[in-house]
């Protein structure tokens, strides 16, 4: 996909820097309020990262030579796709674990 250059560098920056500081958010809170919703919440993040990265390296240039490069990035698009839906499956889990949880917050 044709992109100024500095584009994919700067996105795959602010990503990573997004998804450490939220990372970092919620390994602290777990370890604040030893909830078992933190390690879905924590997975979510993990598998999504992974995910988004993955498909991240897809846009970049002259990423593969070979004459089977569409088949091969709709077999690591699905992929990636098949990832993040995992993730937001952690996710759902997490938060179904926070409603369910009987405690107050104050």
């Amino acid at each position: 996909m044709p992109m100024e250059e500095e584009v994919l560098p700067l996105l795959k920056l602010g990503f990573g820097v997004v998804m450490t500081v939220a990372f970092l958010a919620v390994i602290g809170l777990w370890f604040i309020h030893k909830k078992t919703a933190f390690a879905w919440i924590t997975a979510h993040l993990v598998l999504f990262t992974l995910s988004a990265a993955g498909f991240l390296s897809l846009l970049a240039p002259g990423r593969s030579q070979d004459g089977m490069a569409s088949e091969n990035n709709s077999l690591y698009i699905a992929g990636y796709g098949i990832l993040w839906a995992v993730s937001i499956l952690c996710l759902l889990i997490g938060l179904m674990v926070f409603a369910t949880d009987r405690r107050r917050y104050s």
